[in-house]
C-alpha cells in the first residue's frame, strides 16, 4: 500500500509515560508532510510526463519501423526496376543481334545473286561475242566468196 502526504499527517501515536513531546512529533510530522508531498507530486508528475513520453516513443518506433519497411519496399523495387532494365536491354541486344544476322544474310544473299547476274551476263556477252565474230567471219567469208564470184563472171 502506497503511503500518501495525508497519510502521515492523519498518524497519530498512543501516547506512554516516558513518550515523545506531541509537539515536537507533530512538527516533524508536519514537515515530513509537506516534503513527502512535494516528492509524492513530484513523482506523480513524473510517471504522467513517463507516460507521456512513452506513448510518444511508441509513435515514433512506430514511424521509425514503417520508415524501414518503406525504405526496405523503396531497395526490392529499385532491384526489380534495375533488373527489369536489364532483361529489357539483354532482349533489346539480342533482337538487334538478330536484326543485325538477318540483314547480313538478306546482303549476303542479294551479293550471291548480283554475282550470279554478272555470271550470266558474262556468260551473255561472251556468247554475243561469239556470235558476232562467227556473224562477221561468214559476213566477210559471203563478201570474199562475192568478189571472187564476180570477178570470175
Amino acid at each position: 500500500m502506497e503511503m500518501t502526504p495525508l497519510d502521515i499527517r492523519n498518524k497519530t501515536f498512543r501516547k506512554g509515560i516516558r513518550g515523545y513531546q506531541c509537539e515536537e512529533v507533530g512538527k516533524f510530522l508536519e514537515n515530513v508532510s509537506q516534503e513527502f508531498e512535494l516528492a509524492y507530486t513530484e513523482n506523480f508528475e513524473l510517471r504522467e510526463k513517463t507516460k507521456g513520453l512513452e506513448t510518444e516513443i511508441g509513435h515514433y518506433r512506430q514511424i521509425e519501423n514503417t520508415l524501414q519497411q518503406t525504405l526496405v519496399l523503396a531497395q526490392q523495387t529499385a532491384e526489380e526496376v534495375k533488373e527489369t532494365a536489364r532483361e529489357e536491354a539483354a532482349l533489346i541486344l539480342r533482337k538487334a543481334e538478330h536484326e543485325k544476322l538477318t540483314k547480313v544474310s538478306e546482303a549476303q544473299k542479294k551479293w550471291e545473286e548480283i554475282q550470279e547476274e554478272i555470271q550470266e551476263l558474262a556468260r551473255k556477252r561472251d556468247l554475243l561475242r561469239t556470235q558476232l565474230k562467227s556473224f562477221l567471219l561468214a559476213h566477210l567469208d559471203l563478201e570474199t566468196l562475192q568478189e571472187k564470184n564476180e570477178g570470175i563472171a
